[in-house]
């Protein structure tokens, strides 16, 4: 059962925030953080620590999850919420008994940062202080509500860095962990488990399923049972339409396969729709009180800087392969 009574009415949150603009100013400087994974400097930094990091998808489960500390496998998959336990306790907790968390951190940051200014060097400096005033402002808001938010609450304790490139990549961690942390309050409320949830944000948001099974290491069994559990629901149709490929960076087109888009997806009910639509905007609202401080028209403004950001990332060859969907 849905609770709704503590839907704000509209789209103003109590501060006066437009809760529709928090997505995409989160949007316009989350590729940073794509950046900061994806990026080979930091897979060379993890790999002389001798971790055996040997892909994307664990170099970012083990990146975030040291902001928990030394923390357990059993930890890690509830705050992660959508990976597969299987594939964090193939790397956790070995992991730290070769390097600490402080350790990965560090390596990260000092293999990334002159990668991130190199690649940003172009921006007027000037703008790229500005963005960086309002990322870290709505950031800062953001760190000082950390209650039920994990993840956040992991970066919240690490200091600011003074560096304009650097404190929009940690204003980015900030904001995205942050309304990450409430989206997951949302799907407790409605009753999905992490693997329902990969099969309904591919249902509601047009990403290729099988993409979102294989990066959360789902096999295909799981994910089939996923699917009927959510039939039997109510959530999905019997009907199966084809699937949309979001776009695709030109420097990556092989991140898609002619396998995965022709792969389909689920079909959300009415009611499912509904469902994760509700979901959706509680976390825009649950998100708000972060940009409180900057308002809409820093909202706005973080979007036009960020798109600057995003463009000189993409020059550079740092573009993440897949750009999400902003549109709901």
């Amino acid at each position: 059962m849905t609770t709704e009574g503590n839907l704000l009415t509209g789209h103003e949150a109590d501060g006066g925030v437009d809760v529709a603009r928090t997505r995409p100013a989160l949007l316009a400087i989350e590729p940073t953080f794509g950046a900061g994974v994806l990026c080979p400097a930091v897979h060379a930094a993890l790999d002389r620590l001798d971790l055996g990091l040997d892909d994307v998808a664990v170099v970012n489960l083990v990146t975030r999850a040291a902001l928990l500390g030394a923390a357990s496998s059993d930890v890690v998959v509830a705050t992660f919420y959508n990976v597969n336990p299987r594939l964090v306790e193939s790397v956790i907790p070995a992991v730290w008994r070769k390097a600490s968390p402080e350790a990965v951190l560090a390596a990260q940051q000092a293999a990334f940062a002159p990668v991130l200014a190199a690649a940003l060097a172009p921006i007027d400096p000037a703008e790229l202080g500005e963005l960086a005033e309002l990322a870290r402002a709505a950031g800062q808001a953001a760190a000082a509500n950390r209650e039920g938010r994990p993840l956040l609450a992991g970066l919240a304790a690490l200091p600011w860095p003074r560096e304009d490139h650097l404190v929009i990549w940690h204003a980015a961690k900030v904001l995205r962990e942050h309304r990450g942390d409430g989206h997951i309050a949302g799907l407790v409320l409605e009753g999905l488990r992490g693997i329902d949830a990969l099969v309904i944000h591919a249902a509601y948001e047009g990403w290729p399923g099988e993409l979102l099974r294989d990066s959360r290491r789902w096999d295909p069994p799981a994910w089939d049972a996923s699917v009927a559990s959510l039939r039997r629901r109510g959530w999905l149709t019997e009907a199966a339409t084809p699937e949309v490929t979001p776009e695709v960076t030109p420097e990556l087109t092989a991140a898609v396969t002619p396998e995965l888009t022709a792969a389909v997806t689920p079909e959300l009910t009415a009611e499912g729709r509904r469902r994760r639509r509700w979901i959706e905007d509680r976390t825009d609202q649950l998100a708000a009180l972060a940009y409180a401080p900057i308002g809409d028209a820093g909202m706005d403004r973080m979007i036009e800087l960020g798109a600057k950001v995003v463009a000189a990332l993409g020059a550079a060859g740092l573009a993440t392969r897949l750009r999400r969907p902003v549109a709901r």
